[in-house]
């Protein structure tokens, strides 16, 4: 499991090494001198250094948020996206590397920055370093121009922050949990309650209730109740997207949450996904982490007309089977 936390003074060292050994390695465009120490020590006094750590606490990955008046002062990027943050020093690890780390470092940055007051991002990006500009791609970076700097070529990349968003409340579960239940990323009902399922037309507890024979609950502890109470989990399936709206077509640029905490902690026999997004982010991303299978179910989502409140408890009753086995 990695977690992402600002850098500390006691990670100086293992931050020097890793800046090192991405030195001379293809597509890096760092020098002998740079990173120095110097930048190093800046970032850490801002608090602008953020590193991605293992189990075992070492570091795989990590970014800072830079200061540079002079790339400020470039023609290029839009007014319009003042206050502005400007992303550098991306590295990771060899040992983890092409296995999603510095997408995921790059988007909690970028949330970090909107929480920030910050309306934009940008960076320069080495017109040779292609896996570099592949991951901002990913992101949907604009570019929006060129320049010599410090002896090399550039890409000006800027994007907005209006639409990005870090998925913003935990999973359900506990230690008796046996189903994990996943939808794809919480619509806008969901997110102002901070709690699954909140659009009022979503027939998520309905059919929860149906096929279990409980009441539908009407608040969230009483939700709670009924999820915990017949071992089933709640999570979703993306962990940041860009997204206007609540509709899963509109979902861009998906980073994938790591279910192995949930995995490790609770007896989960069986995962089911809420509808055909979640499903798909799963099998991509997520299964070649776990090595779990998962069951696609209908979608409880109101764009899912179709199906009829009888047809969805019909093929959502596996969950009762999964949870007394």
């Amino acid at each position: 499991m990695l977690r992402i936390e600002p850098a500390a003074a006691r990670d100086r060292e293992e931050l020097m090494r890793l800046y090192t050994i991405q030195k001379g390695r293809p597509f890096c465009s760092w020098t002998e001198n740079y990173p120095a120490a110097e930048n190093l020590e800046d970032d850490l006094a801002r608090g602008d250094l953020f590193v991605m750590r293992n189990e075992t606490g070492q570091i795989a990955a990590a970014v800072s948020v830079e200061k540079d008046e002079e790339v400020d002062r470039l023609p290029c990027w839009n007014p319009d996206l003042r206050p502005v943050g400007e992303i550098a020093r991306l590295a990771v690890h060899p040992d983890f590397q092409n296995h999603g780390l510095a997408r995921r470092i790059v988007a909690h940055v970028m949330q970090v920055l909107k929480e920030r007051g910050c309306r934009g991002v940008h960076l320069l990006v080495n017109s040779r370093n292609l896996p570099a500009l592949r991951s901002y791609r990913f992101f949907r970076f604009e570019t929006v121009g060129e320049c010599e700097m410090y002896r090399q070529h550039f890409l000006c990349l800027e994007k907005s922050l209006e639409f990005i968003i870090t998925h913003p409340f935990p999973p359900l579960y506990d230690e008796h949990s046996r189903v994990l239940i996943l939808g794809s990323f919480p619509s806008v009902k969901s997110r102002e309650n901070r709690f699954f399922y909140g659009h009022p037309q979503n027939r998520f507890w309905r059919t929860v209730a149906l096929v279990f024979g409980e009441k539908v609950p009407g608040t969230i502890p009483e939700k709670k109740r009924l999820i915990l109470g017949r071992h089933l989990a709640l999570w979703d399936s993306i962990a940041f997207c860009e997204i206007t709206g609540s509709a899963d077509a509109r979902i861009r640029s998906a980073i994938p949450n790591d279910l192995r905490f949930i995995l490790d902690c609770a007896p989960i026999e069986q995962i089911y996904c809420n509808g055909r997004k979640s499903y798909e982010i799963y099998t991509r991303f997520i299964e070649p982490m776990t090595g779990r299978k998962a069951e696609c179910l209908p979608s409880t989502s109101p764009a899912n007309a179709q199906w009829t409140a009888e047809w969805l408890a019909k093929a959502w009753s596996v969950l009762k089977d999964a949870a007394l086995e």
